[in-house]
Order: C-alpha cells, then sequence, then structure tokens
C-alpha cells in the first residue's frame, strides 16, 4: 500500500481492510497513539486479547522474540496484534536485514505495527509532497516497511483543524466554544492535541454548561512557555522593562531553562524577521506560515504579524544579531546562563527605546 496519512488510515480502520504491516511514524503523538488504539480495538477481540494482542515495548524486547511471535496462528480470531513501541533499530545491526526476510513471506494472520512515539524521526519534504525521513539510517527502514506494507506519517494538523476539534470537543461536554476563542486557546497553550484536551477538559469542569469566553481562558488555561516568552518580547519591544523582567523572574521562579527561553525568544524575532519579509515583497501570513511549514502553529505568524509594525529591519537584525552572541557565549562560556538571559532581556530593551 506504501505512504499513506491520517485519512487513508482512517478509512482502512473504518473498512476492517488492514495491511499486514505498518510504520506508524510523524511529528503529532497524540494522533499516533489515538489511531494505534482504535486499530486495536477493531482488530482484537477483547475475550481472547490474552492469547492474540502481543506488545513489545523497546528495553525488554528482540526482533527475533518479536517476529517469532508475529508466526504465532491466532485463536478464534482472524487475526493475531504484534504492536512495537519505540523499537530501537541502532540496538542490532542486524535487525532490519530479519525484518526484511520476514517481509518475505508476511503471515497473512498478523498484523505486525511499529509505532515510534518518542523516538523521534525527523523527516524531509520532496517537491511533490512525500514524506519521508531525514537520515540515511530511518531512510531505509521506513522504505522497507513503505514496500511491504504501509508507512503512515501522521502530521500536526493545521489551526483550523485543531480548533474545530476543541470546538467539537467542548460541544460534547454540553460547552460552547466559538472558534475564535478555540484559537485563543491554542495560542496561550500551545498546539500539542494532548495538552489542549486536558485544558479543554478543565475549562468545561468549571463552566458547567455555559459559554467559554477569552477572559475564562486567561483565567483557567495554563500558559505554554512560547505563549509566556511571547509576552516577554511583547513586552521587550514595547519597552517596558519592569513587565519584561517580571516575567523573565517568573520563567526563573518555574525552574525554565535559560538555553529553553532564548531559544523561543529567538524563535520569536526569526518570525518577525519573516513576516517583515513577506511583507515586503507583498506576501501574505498564509504563504508565509505555509512556505515555513507552520501548520498547526499559525498563531506565531499572527503574532509576529502584530509584533513587528512598529519595528524596523535593522532594529529585527541588530536585535537577532544579540540573540546570537548570547547563544553562542551560553554555549561556549562558563558565565552564569541566567545573567547572560538578563543582560540580553536588556540590550534588546535598550535597542527597542532606539
Amino acid at each position: 500500500m506504501g505512504r499513506i496519512g491520517e485519512k487513508e488510515l482512517k478509512e482502512q480502520i473504518k473498512s476492517k481492510e488492514f495491511s499486514n504491516v505498518y510504520f506508524i511514524w510523524g511529528e503529532e503523538g497524540y494522533l499516533k497513539e489515538y489511531y494505534v488504539k482504535k486499530m486495536q480495538e477493531k482488530i482484537v477481540d477483547p475475550a481472547f486479547a490474552d492469547f492474540n494482542f502481543h506488545q513489545f515495548e523497546s528495553k525488554n524486547s528482540t526482533m527475533s522474540d518479536i517476529l517469532q511471535t508475529a508466526q504465532m496462528i491466532p485463536m478464534m480470531s482472524e487475526y493475531s496484534f504484534i504492536l512495537v513501541h519505540d523499537y530501537p533499530f541502532e540496538k542490532q545491526a542486524s535487525d532490519l536485514q530479519e525484518l526484511k526476510e520476514y517481509f518475505k513471506d508476511i503471515p497473512e494472520s498478523a498484523i505486525l505495527v511499529f509505532w515510534f512515539d518518542s523516538i523521534e524521526i525527523g523527516y524531509k519534504k520532496s517537491r511533490d509532497g512525500i514524506i519521508t525521513p531525514d537520515s540515511s539510517k530511518w531512510k531505509s527502514i521506513e522504505a522497507a516497511f513503505a514496500k511491504a506494507g504501509c508507512s503512515v506519517n501522521l502530521e500536526k494538523r493545521s489551526e483550523s483543524d485543531i480548533a474545530k476539534l476543541l470546538v467539537n470537543s467542548a460541544k460534547k461536554r454540553n460547552c460552547t466554544l466559538d472558534m475564535n476563542n478555540a484559537r485563543y486557546l491554542i495560542g496561550i497553550s500551545g498546539n500539542d492535541i494532548q495538552t489542549l484536551f486536558s485544558e479543554l477538559e478543565k475549562i468545561c469542569a468549571y463552566c458547567g454548561e455555559g459559554e467559554i469566553t477569552r477572559e475564562v481562558i486567561d483565567k483557567l488555561a495554563v500558559k505554554s512557555l512560547q505563549a509566556k516568552v511571547f509576552d516577554l518580547s511583547k513586552f521587550i519591544l514595547a519597552g517596558n522593562a519592569d513587565s519584561a523582567f517580571s516575567v523573565l523572574n517568573s520563567l526563573f521562579s518555574q525552574k525554565e531553562q535559560p538555553i529553553g527561553i532564548l531559544t523561543v525568544i529567538s524563535s520569536c524575532y526569526i518570525d518577525m524577521y519573516r513576516v517583515k519579509c513577506g511583507k515586503a515583497t507583498n506576501v501574505n501570513e498564509y504563504e508565509i506560515a505555509d512556505y515555513y511549514s507552520y501548520k498547526g502553529r499559525d498563531f506565531l505568524i499572527r503574532n509576529a504579524s502584530r509584533n513587528c509594525r512598529n519595528i524596523s529591519f535593522e532594529s529585527l537584525r541588530n536585535s537577532i544579531d544579540i540573540l546570537q552572541s548570547a547563544d553562542k557565549l551560553m554555549k561556549s562560556s562558563s558565565l552564569d546562563a541566567n545573567i547572560i538571559l538578563e543582560e540580553t532581556v536588556a540590550k534588546l530593551l535598550l535597542l527597542s527605546r532606539s
């Protein structure tokens, strides 16, 4: 079946027309876990799960054990379901070769799923939209699965899709959430679907059967690091030193790592620079988000568009130079990283006032 996406996998689950081999990977952790569970529900009869469902975790499994289990005949069922979670292919050089031998004669009664969650697999997209791993090791592994069965890349959903999920989820809980406030919640808590559902569940419990307003979101939703640092950047650009250092001290008290804070500040300025360049060449925000792969993070471009209105190209370039110097200093010296970050914020504040 080759390389497929969420739509095709959903159709397979609905029709129960499965491949015998799956390689499930991608950026969206929630969707990977969700569809693995859906497959299990469709394939495994709970009454015979002890015989027909076999799960292997990375630390306690070998390829030989996995493939031997996949050869077992299911009991009172059409399939046995073998789920392998985060298998470390670097453990044995012979693992891929063993798999390829298995792929030459795959038992029709087994569905073998390799699901990668905490192991990150980088990717690249070709001009014709085909997504493949960017490292030679993972590329050869993924290609073997795609040839034998299905390689399923579950990408981040777009911001609009995530907002619709939140609106529908709120409705199921007898609460009202409009699209604008759903997008606002994404901007506050980030675009991780599992985190957003957790925040929404808390907010719905508070509202009962009422409307979820922006005020309620501000009151209850936990801000992501991205949102907190966005506030910091906003105060820096406004030249508001008291508020900027108040946010920074709050981040320090929450034990956020200085290098992580610096990285997010830098990304805020890069976002603004991209928007500024785009507007100078009559490129709109949607095109910028698409070109730089902001899928599911469109709010970053909107935030950057608002923030860069009153800042010049020269000031942005100088700010990015300051941030780059701070990054180099943090990584190459023994100086206190908190002090380096404080000095960097002070320099950015001075630049915003010039």
